[in-house]
């Protein structure tokens, strides 16, 4: 038996490429297979209210993933303490989560992705296909 109620969180920079894109694939991914887990977004350095970059709402588009809605979101929208895990799209922000805002390391998971922003549709669509790759990676433990 699942919990319904499981949140997780990805989290990168602006909240406006990579980690809105993982929130999108992810939530439709769990929701396809049933999961009882919900994925968020939020960026360290996010101005609240950004819409996703155009080139991101377009490679999710091309997968059949609709983040047009996502606005941007802070890291302080949240109380970090309700996420069951927070993946990172990388160290940096691992670091910051861990050392300046007190997040357990436990908590804490880097996916390595590097930022498309400003980078030609082709660099957004490698950057989807290596977040597909580790939502896969992500909804597994979440299917045992």
């Amino acid at each position: 038996m699942q919990k319904d109620n499981r949140l997780i969180a990805f989290v990168c920079t602006g909240n406006t490429c990579r980690s809105p894109m993982a929130e999108g694939i992810f939530n439709k991914k769990a929701e396809e297979k049933g999961l009882g887990v919900r994925a968020v977004s939020f960026g360290m350095a996010a101005v609240r209210g950004m819409p996703p970059s155009k080139n991101a709402v377009e490679v999710c588009r091309e997968i059949g993933v609709d983040i047009e809605s996502h606005r941007s979101r802070f890291i302080y929208d949240f109380q970090l303490g309700e996420f069951e895990k927070i993946y990172c799209m990388s160290r940096e922000h691992q670091m910051i989560l861990s050392q300046s805002v007190g997040c357990p390391p436990e908590l804490l998971e880097v996916l390595d992705v590097s930022d498309p922003y400003g980078g030609s549709i082709e660099i957004y669509r490698m950057c989807r296909d290596i977040i597909v790759t580790c939502v896969d990676e992500v909804l597994r433990a979440y299917e045992d």
